[in-house]
């Protein structure tokens, strides 16, 4: 079920029942947020359409990637489990080892001119056109998502903006293949007034290191909110790539077809055509931050009050009808957590590069699938688990995780009764725990120093001799072959 439009998108759920509609007038203010929570199950419930907020005249839809099966689909798999299935394919075929895979990568490696974007004359996402006086933020029906929410917000939004571009380069069109390096990342926004939009982000952020270099050039930082892009895309934008990685390249590759942009009307940039809304606007890099009060976040709890960037809005291009995505912040499991799924499985095979031993890793819902992570290695010599650990940490996403608990290859890490059951069996506390200082989730209240915390590794494999100090090693109980081809032949006899 793969789509270039989120109105497409939308009726195949809806015809296989995957997508409710309500079509009584709800408020955008705690209202359409509590329905979505209240809709969510194990398994991320459906999307939900809502066709009358009240006081606007844009839809809003919830959720939209809030499951497992709608995930998977957006990729043409069945499962999320299978969605590095490609990438592992790819890259078995696409790292020469000799002469002869040298001459197997090269339609790889021409398959590789398919991925980037290219630019189009016009897209739907400029079908209305708002400039100047014309601009009011008040018109998109941003979501005030649960009591104690400081203001409206979008939560969906994709920022698009890039690395200053070299002398000369003026066009956007110049953005796909010039010196510009595109950044794309998902952050919420907060709306304050008819054209001004609070950036929450944090000082860990490629924005924040953008904002610098623009700063220290004396010119603006030029955004692009993009809302509603097709489903691949926007599961691009969320990943934790690594940072050379231009999101819609990738995006690309995944759709096997380039993703299609087109200029925007008011910023040097180039933004997906297909999307439903795009609000267009700068940064001023030398002006001082503003205060912003807290709103829910991903982690199923509040942010802390900060001071952040303002965009100052100078378009709005939308599609003829369009329809505005949000997503509502909660425990898990929330849509944001099985985006973080889809992630960790679409990222396993590239953390492989880095880490040949990896054999399988999870980031359990209930570390907000970004404090905690269980990783099996093929373990083959002393204090190997260690040295996964310090790798891990040097991931992104991972660089900030407090807990790492590493086991042995025939653990399944997505057994969290399995993962506590080896670190019982096998983790001495006074020889198998590692304590860190480093980097920690700006969105992790436990710390005492925002940004900076204490982190702690967990070698649960089992341990060699000169490991252990000893050349006892515990070994499960495990019934022989002969034992279960002996009972598996003769089962039938004992009427059971």
């Amino acid at each position: 079920m793969t789509s270039d439009h989120l109105a497409d998108w939308l009726a195949q759920w809806h015809d296989v029942r995957e997508l409710v509609r309500v079509s009584a007038e709800v408020d955008a203010v705690h209202e359409i947020a509590a329905i979505t929570d209240r809709l969510r199950s194990a398994q991320g419930g459906p999307a939900v359409l809502f066709d009358h907020v009240r006081g606007q005249t844009l839809p809003v839809v919830t959720n939209l990637l809030g499951s497992p099966r709608r995930l998977a689909a957006a990729f043409g798999a069945t499962s999320l489990e299978g969605l590095s299935q490609r990438i592992d394919d790819w890259l078995s075929i696409s790292l020469p080892r000799g002469k002869l895979d040298t001459w197997k990568l090269l339609p790889r490696l021409a398959e590789l001119s398919q991925w980037p974007p290219t630019v189009v004359r016009t897209g739907m996402c400029q079908q209305v056109v708002k400039l100047g006086r014309d601009v009011n933020l008040a018109d998109i029906p941003a979501l005030t998502m649960w009591p104690g929410d400081s203001a409206p917000t979008i939560t969906w939004g994709q920022l698009h903006t890039s690395s200053p571009m070299s002398a000369g380069e003026t066009s956007a069109a110049q953005n796909v293949s010039g010196d510009a390096r595109r950044h794309v990342c998902v952050v919420p926004l907060e709306v304050r007034g008819r054209d001004g939009l609070l950036i929450h982000g944090d000082e860990t952020s490629e924005l924040w290191s953008l904002l610098a270099e623009y700063g220290s050039r004396a010119q603006q930082l030029p955004v692009a909110v993009v809302l509603g892009s097709d489903p691949i895309t926007s599961v691009a934008a969320w990943a934790p790539l690594p940072g050379a990685t231009d999101p819609l390249v990738f995006a690309g590759f995944l759709r096997n077809r380039p993703v299609e942009l087109v200029a925007a009307r008011s910023v040097p940039l180039t933004v997906p055509a297909s999307a439903e809304i795009v609000i267009e606007g700068f940064i001023d890099p030398q002006a001082a931050f503003e205060s912003a009060g807290p709103i829910s976040r991903e982690t199923g709890f509040f942010g802390s009050c900060e001071s952040l960037p303002l965009l100052r809005v100078s378009a709005i291009t939308q599609r003829a009808n369009p329809v505005l995505p949000a997503m509502v912040p909660g425990t898990a499991p929330s849509e944001s957590h099985w985006l973080d799924r889809a992630c960790e499985r679409l990222l396993l095979p590239l953390a492989r590069l880095w880490i040949p031993e990896l054999v399988e890793w999870r980031w359990p819902f209930a570390g907000a699938s970004r404090h905690v992570v269980f990783a099996s290695i093929h373990k083959s010599y002393a204090q190997q688990a260690r040295k996964v650990m310090h790798a891990l940490w040097s991931l992104p996403r991972a660089a900030t995780a407090k807990m790492l608990v590493v086991v042995d290859d025939d653990i399944d890490v997505r057994d969290e009764n399995a993962v506590w059951s080896s670190v019982a069996a096998h983790a001495d506390p006074a020889r198998d725990l590692i304590l860190w200082d480093g980097p920690a989730d700006p969105l992790d209240h436990a710390t005492a120093i925002r940004g900076v915390g204490r982190k702690l590794g967990i070698d649960a494999t089992r341990k060699l001799p000169n490991e252990s100090g000893s050349a006892r090693v515990a070994q499960p109980l495990r019934w022989t072959a002969e034992i279960e081809q002996r009972l598996q032949a003769r089962w039938p006899e004992f009427g059971l």
